[in-house]
C-alpha cells in the first residue's frame, strides 16, 4: 500500500472506531476508505471490515472496563447465541449481489432512525416484558447481520438487544461490545478460510478502529444515554443517505 493510502485508512479507522463504539453505522467510512484509497471492490471490502470490527468490540470493552463498566457473565453467555448466525451471514456476503447489500443496509438504518426519533418513554413506565426466546433470537439475527454486512452492526444490535438488556444505551453499548467480539471472531474464520479478505488494508483499518473505539468508551460513560442518542440519530441519518445513493447506483448497474 502507498503511504497516503495507509494514512487515509488509519484515519478512517479512528473515525469508524469512535462512532461504532457510540452508535454504529460508521463501517461505511471503512468501506469508503477501502474503495477510494485502496481500490477494493465491495466483494473484498466488506469481508475486510471484520478485523476492524473485532478491534472495535475489544477496545470498546476495555474502555468501558477502565471507566467502571464490566460485562457480566450473563452478557457473554447471551452473546454466544449470535455465533451460529455469523457463518451464515458470511456465506450470504459471498453469494449475494451488491445491490442486495445496499438495499438491506438502507432497511436496517431506516428502522433504527425510526426507533431513535420516537419520543422517549416516561421514566416511570415499566419496560416491556419480552418472552424468554426473544433475547437469544435477537442475538442470533444480530450474528447473521454481522456476518453479512458488519456495517450497521452496532445499530442493529441496539434494536435487537433491548429484549435482553433493557433500554439503557450505555448498558446496551457494553453488551454490544461482547456481541461484536464473538461474531467477528466467527466471521473472520469464515472469510479467512475462503481467502476473501485483503489483509494489509484490513489490518491498517483495524489499528485505527482500536484507537478510536477505546477513546470513545470514556466519553460514552461520562456523557450518558442522552448524549449517545443524539449521536446515534445524527450518524444514522448521514449513513442512510449515503447507503441510499449507493443502493440506487448498484440497482442501476444491475439493470
Amino acid at each position: 500500500m502507498e503511504p497516503f493510502a495507509i494514512v487515509l485508512t488509519v484515519a478512517a479507522g479512528v473515525v469508524m472506531g469512535a462512532i461504532n463504539n457510540l452508535a454504529g453505522g460508521a463501517g461505511i467510512v471503512g468501506l469508503m476508505a477501502f474503495e477510494h484509497a485502496c481500490g477494493l471492490p465491495l466483494a473484498v471490502a466488506n469481508p475486510s471490515l471484520r478485523p476492524a470490527g473485532l478491534c472495535v468490540g475489544l477496545f470498546a470493552l476495555l474502555g468501558y472496563l477502565r471507566a467502571g463498566k464490566r460485562a457480566s457473565l450473563q452478557t457473554w453467555l447471551a452473546s454466544l447465541w449470535a455465533v451460529p448466525g455469523a457463518p451464515l451471514g458470511s456465506w450470504l456476503a459471498m453469494q449475494l449481489p451488491d445491490w442486495v447489500f445496499w438495499l438491506y443496509l438502507c432497511t436496517v438504518l431506516g428502522l433504527l432512525l425510526r426507533q431513535q426519533t420516537r419520543p422517549p418513554a416516561p421514566a416511570d413506565q415499566p419496560e416491556r416484558r419480552w418472552p424468554p426466546w426473544a433475547g437469544p433470537l435477537g442475538c442470533f439475527f444480530a450474528g447473521v447481520h454481522m456476518g453479512y454486512a458488519q456495517v450497521g452492526a452496532g445499530l442493529l444490535s441496539t434494536l435487537l438487544l433491548t429484549a435482553s438488556f433493557g433500554r439503557d444505551l450505555v448498558n446496551l453499548a457494553v453488551a454490544k461490545s461482547t456481541l461484536v467480539i464473538v461474531t467477528c471472531v466467527a466471521s473472520v474464520g469464515s472469510f479467512w478460510s475462503a481467502d476473501a479478505m485483503a489483509m494489509s488494508p484490513a489490518l491498517w483499518l483495524a489499528l485505527g478502529t482500536a484507537i478510536g473505539s477505546y477513546a470513545a468508551s470514556g466519553w460514552a460513560v461520562a456523557k450518558g444515554a442522552d448524549a449517545m442518542r443524539r449521536v446515534i440519530v445524527g450518524v444514522t441519518a448521514v449513513m442512510l443517505l449515503y447507503a441510499a445513493v449507493k443502493a440506487v447506483l448498484a440497482v442501476a448497474a444491475a439493470l
